[in-house]
C-alpha cells in the first residue's frame, strides 16, 4: 500500500477539506443561499436539475475520503474531530465582536466620513446604534453566563 510522508498527508487532508467545502457552497446556492453567506440570496434550483450536477461530485467526495482515510487515517480523525465546548464559545465570541464592529459602523461619529449628515439622520442613527448595541450587551451576558456555567460543569 502506497505511504505518503507527513506533509503530503496534510495536503492530502488540505485538498479534501477545500472539496468539501466548495461542494457544501455548491448545495447552498443551488438551494439559493450565498455561498459568500452575507450576499443577496440566490433564484434557487430545482432538485432535476442539481442533482445530475451534485450527485457525481457527492460521490467523487466520498471517494476522495476513502483515500484520505486509507492514507491520512490520523489526519482525517482530527479534522473530523468535534473540538471542545470552550472553542465553540472562543468562535461565538470572536463572531460577536464582528458584529459589534459592525453596529459601532453606524455610529453617527463614524458615519460623517460618508457625508456630513442632517441633525435628524444623526439623531436617528444614535437611537438605532443605541438600541442595537443594548441587545449586543444582552447577547455578550448571555455568552458569558453560558461560558461560566460551562466552566463549572
Amino acid at each position: 500500500m502506497l505511504e505518503l510522508q507527513g506533509a503530503k498527508r496534510r495536503h492530502l487532508l488540505s485538498a479534501y477539506a477545500h472539496l468539501a467545502h466548495a461542494l457544501r457552497q455548491m448545495a447552498e446556492a443551488a438551494e439559493g443561499r450565498s455561498p459568500t453567506g452575507v450576499g443577496p440570496p440566490l433564484t434557487p434550483l430545482d432538485p432535476d436539475v442539481v442533482e445530475p450536477i451534485l450527485a457525481p461530485l457527492r460521490s467523487l467526495k466520498a471517494r476522495f475520503r476513502s483515500v484520505v482515510a486509507q492514507l491520512a487515517p490520523a489526519e482525517l480523525a482530527a479534522f473530523e474531530a468535534s473540538q471542545p465546548r470552550h472553542n465553540t464559545f472562543v468562535w461565538l465570541a470572536n463572531l460577536l465582536d464582528a458584529i459589534r464592529m459592525a453596529v459601532d459602523g453606524i455610529q453617527p461619529s463614524r458615519m460623517g466620513r460618508y457625508g456630513r449628515g442632517t441633525s435628524e439622520e444623526q439623531a436617528a442613527l444614535a437611537v438605532l446604534h443605541e438600541e442595537l448595541s443594548r441587545k449586543l450587551r444582552r447577547a455578550r451576558a448571555a455568552l458569558e453566563q453560558a461560558q461560566a456555567q460551562q466552566e463549572t460543569e
